[in-house]
């Protein structure tokens, strides 16, 4: 039971600072692009794109490894020290290569990716700060790992309004534009980075070393996974590419707006598993069928939180796009909901993929899965694009999630003893597809490009509908999760430790 209290509180930790965040960064959108034009947003929204795929590839996507195997080597201080320690070095020198290599192929890098971009200041601004921001979420990982979901969140939070502080002092005050952004991003990892090796230091965390049968056994891990984590990455990447060359990058930040409700999706369902994947490992390390039992009630509880949250964005960005964007965003809005199918259909991938996470031997062919998806994004986005702009990355993002879902979920199967279901999945997302479709049929007929209040109302009843029919379905599963936290609360809380 502390167990699942643990999930449940870091979920709402991880969840809720990360979509603060997400919020303050979209309701300061109209402050950031009155001082950035829209190639400068779309110069970040670009960059934002070349880091989520960097970050992986300096790191070799230990962050994995550094979560998986915590829960290996947590009960012997001194391996844990010594692995902690043997990663984050290892992460810092290939950081540098990465860098070296960078403004050697300078060319290379701006004719393949940053076309109309300049290398000096702005790549060479980004490659320097990936040296740092990969130690950064490197001990993300660690908190991540050892549940320390408090402690992260008021790191993340701080680290957040430092990174607003320093973006409007620099683009405000100083009129940098973009390279005022950039330079923000630099100097908060910079000081990240202190405060990091502090930490660890001050919690006797690590050892600087180079333990190789350690980092052998951890890279052997997180290599496999590697095409899995960057797969995603690439694509998404690739479409803003793809958009910047058959466009320009003013276009690029236009679907950069459009994209910041994807990414409160993706928010909530990375956060989430945060606290979750953690938690089942430590349960199924338990090899007992209560604890298989408790996986699939926590499961179903989450699939339904995430099919009400998705439609809670899918029926009221049209509003929140309207009344906090400039009217030049207006159609924005648009393939929002395509988003949110996508991103409705990718939940029921967490849980499949942490089975496979689970299993050593299984993670490793994750990535085939991801690869492949990815491939059709990329493929789909380079004829789609061109002739469709943002809806045809957004069709090939949905197609991609259709893809990697059904792999995983035949993956899994050899390893799936804990008794989920596809059919009842879908059974409990399905239905949330058909009330967005019909909450939105005046929004796509009649009021596409206006705000209307008859709109609005008719979507609140809708989603009042919703809510009524998924507790009718559901109502079992809301009076048991009503009783166990009841229960909890008057349990006190023991953790691992302290965060």
């Amino acid at each position: 039971m502390n167990g699942k209290r643990k999930v449940l509180e870091n979920s709402f930790f991880y969840t809720f600072s990360s979509l603060l965040v997400k919020a303050i960064g979209f309701f300061l959108l109209p402050v950031y692009t009155l001082f950035l034009t829209p190639t400068d947003y779309g110069i970040t929204n670009l960059v934002t794109g070349f880091n989520g795929v960097a970050t992986f590839v300096v790191a070799f996507s230990l962050y994995k490894a550094v979560m998986r195997f915590y829960a290996d080597y947590k009960n012997d201080k001194e391996k844990l020290k010594c692995f902690y320690g043997t990663v984050v070095v290892f992460a810092f020198l290939s950081s540098v290569i990465f860098l070296f290599l960078g403004i050697v192929l300078n060319r290379f890098l701006i004719s393949w990716f940053f076309d109309g971009i300049s290398f000096f200041p702005i790549v060479l601004i980004v490659l320097v700060t990936l040296c740092f921001s990969t130690l950064h979420a490197l001990h993300q990982s660690m908190l991540q790992g050892m549940q320390k979901g408090k402690k992260l969140t008021i790191i993340n939070l701080t680290v957040f309004f430092l990174q607003v502080g320093l973006n409007l002092i620099f683009i405000g005050i100083f009129k940098l534009g973009a390279v005022g952004v950039l330079l923000a991003t630099l100097i908060v990892n910079i000081g990240y980075f202190f405060f990091m090796i502090n930490d660890l230091k001050k919690n006797d965390l690590i050892k600087l070393c180079i333990d190789l049968t350690i980092l052998r056994e951890a890279l052997k891990y997180s290599i496999p996974i590697m095409p899995h984590n960057l797969s995603t990455h690439i694509a998404s990447f690739a479409s803003r590419v793809f958009i910047n060359k058959g466009g320009s990058l003013a276009d690029v930040g236009l679907y950069g707006v459009a994209s910041q409700f994807g990414a409160i999706i993706d928010v909530i369902q990375v956060s989430v598993n945060k606290a979750f994947a953690p938690w089942f490992y430590d349960v199924m390390n338990r090899k007992d069928e209560e604890a298989k039992a408790e996986i699939l009630s926590m499961s179903k509880v989450l699939l339904v939180l995430y099919s009400l949250l998705y439609l809670l964005i899918g029926l009221f960005s049209q509003e929140v796009v309207l009344l906090m964007t400039n009217e030049r965003y207006a159609m924005a809005w648009t393939v929002i909901p395509i988003l949110v199918v996508a991103f409705s259909i990718k939940s029921i991938y967490y849980f499949y993929v942490n089975i496979l996470f689970y299993h050593k031997e299984a993670a490793r062919k994750i990535f085939i899965a991801t690869v492949t998806g990815s491939f059709f994004d990329i493929v789909l986005a380079a004829f789609l694009v061109p002739g469709f702009g943002m809806y045809g990355a957004a069709v090939a993002f949905l197609i991609a999630k259709v893809i990697v879902v059904s792999m995983v979920v035949f993956m899994a199967r050899k390893y799936n003893d804990i008794g989920y279901r596809l059919v009842d999945m879908l059974k409990t997302i399905l239905p949330s597809f058909l009330f967005i479709g019909f909450g939105l049929f005046f929004s796509y007929t009649r009021y596409i490009n206006e705000f209307s209040m008859f709109n609005l109302i008719f979507k609140l009843a809708v989603l009042g509908a919703y809510i009524l029919f998924t507790y009718l379905i559901n109502i079992r599963i809301f009076r048991g999760l009503g009783k166990r936290l009841l229960v909890l609360r008057r349990k006190p809380l023991r953790g691992t430790g302290k965060d």
